[in-house]
């Protein structure tokens, strides 16, 4: 099985040849024996052979990789095989069975049931049968809707020529009406599995969902950490792949890498549950009614001006009003006039937000340089090192003081340390000592520019 999947334009080539012969045989013998069953069977072949030749073609193209014509790939081509193969079986039923009433209203010419043409119909159905056996399996492992459809048209085969044998044995007992009936049995055998590959194959080409796909889909993404609600989600089936499109919400604050990595993980977990599914992810924020600073920095990124908020405090009056202030970065090379009107605009998109705020102050700030020039001067400086270290073991919650750098910009020494704290105090605890360490440390070593403190556990 694995070696037949992993050849399945071999097998469906083979079955082409096989459509070839058995077409040919048919031809003959219903020509000898003037059995419209067998001729009916030999027509409903040559069918099969175009059949056989599409499952071929649609193998081969769908398989190909996605290009500029086709950004969703070639994976329809095997639906549109499987449709066009029905419709031409069911051309064949309404053939067969015209021909068939005809005979059985009017009579026809006699039929000849001889050994051979038992011969024919009997290695017919092993064929037949062989063939369907092969390419469902195929089929199934590759997940081809052509060859499935062309292993369902080999059985339809199946059952025909077994009509069409218990035909040939009522003519040879002297019922001369049986292959006329035999031929209108096998045309109604036809109608039916043409009607429901048809179905199926078209209910595919609209862009039907896969039974159960999107619930199954939808159940998988909500597991994902991040995911805040799954707001939609479609499937479609194109050939032996799924193509799929979800929206989904997170925080609306999510960096774009962060957002990313969540549409990654969406799309890997999906495959786990559908393997082989292209998905298509977007991620939307989802508005939380109780967490105001997130809905601020909301505000904030679509005014689109301001590059940095921090420091935001919302502060709530005895009336329930709002009162809030932050800090906002604007380039350094903007005069005041256009900074005053970003900060307009912000508190603008703010109030927008928030309707029952009262007031807004709004601290301006340049931003700093992206790339400013320092050199690590702590190997000269070692006494001021020093210095800041027994400041910051000075401080009753600090543990021990784990590094400290001096850096020179422009002829003015900045300090960056890393003081080591309990692990079980809250982070608002550790930003208060971080304060206080830079605090003290600026007033007692006052030659000391700037200071960055940071507390670790």
């Amino acid at each position: 099985m694995n070696r037949l999947a992993r050849r399945p334009e071999l097998v469906a080539l083979g079955s082409v040849g096989i459509g070839i012969v058995l077409v040919l045989a048919k031809l003959v013998v219903g020509l000898l024996t003037g059995s419209l069953g067998i001729l009916s069977e030999a027509v409903h072949s040559l069918f099969d052979l175009a059949a056989s030749i599409f499952t071929l073609f649609a193998v081969r193209t769908a398989r190909k990789p996605a290009d500029r014509e086709h950004p969703y790939g070639h994976g329809r081509t095997e639906n549109l095989a499987a449709f066009a193969e029905g419709m031409l079986l069911l051309i064949i039923a309404v053939l067969i069975g015209s021909e068939a009433i005809r005979r059985l209203v009017f009579g026809g010419a006699p039929v000849d049931p001889t050994g051979y043409a038992f011969a024919l119909v009997i290695g017919t159905v092993i064929i037949e049968s062989g063939r369907a056996f092969v390419m469902r399996r195929v089929g199934r492992a590759v997940a081809s809707d052509a060859m499935l459809a062309d292993s369902t048209d080999r059985l339809a085969d199946v059952v025909a020529n077994i009509g069409v044998l218990v035909g040939l044995t009522g003519v040879r007992m002297g019922l001369l009406w049986a292959d006329a009936a035999a031929a209108l049995l096998v045309a109604l055998v036809i109608i039916r599995a043409a009607g429901l590959l048809t179905w199926r194959s078209g209910d595919i080409l609209i862009d039907r969902a896969p039974a159960g796909a999107e619930e199954e889909l939808r159940r998988a993404i909500a597991e994902v950490d991040g995911v805040r609600e799954v707001r939609s989600v479609r499937v479609r089936r194109s050939g032996p792949n799924l193509i799929g499109d979800a929206r989904i919400a997170t925080a609306r604050m999510l960096p774009v890498e962060a957002a990313t990595a969540l549409a990654n993980a969406v799309k890997a977990h999906a495959r786990r549950v559908l393997p082989g599914i292209d998905l298509a992810v977007a991620v939307e924020g989802q508005q939380q009614e109780s967490d105001l600073v997130e809905r601020i920095h909301a505000a904030a990124a679509r005014n689109g001006h301001v590059r940095d908020l921090h420091n935001v405090t919302v502060e709530r009056e005895a009336d329930g009003s709002l009162h809030l202030t932050m800090h906002a970065k604007l380039p350094g090379n903007q005069n005041l006039a256009d900074a005053s009107r970003t900060s307009r605009d912000l508190e603008r998109s703010i109030r927008e937000e928030l309707p029952n705020v009262t007031r807004i102050d709004i601290h301006l700030e340049p931003m700093e340089p992206q790339v400013v020039p320092g050199q690590d001067v702590t190997s000269r400086n070692r006494q001021l090192a020093e210095r800041i270290r027994k400041v910051v073991d000075a401080h009753p919650e600090v543990r021990r003081s784990v590094d400290v750098e001096l850096s020179d910009r422009r002829n003015q020494i900045h300090a960056h340390v890393v003081a080591e704290v309990a692990g079980d105090i809250s982070l608002e605890h550790a930003h208060e000592i971080e304060s206080e360490l830079e605090e003290r440390i600026r007033r007692e070593i006052p030659e000391v520019r700037e200071v960055v403190t940071r507390v670790t556990a």
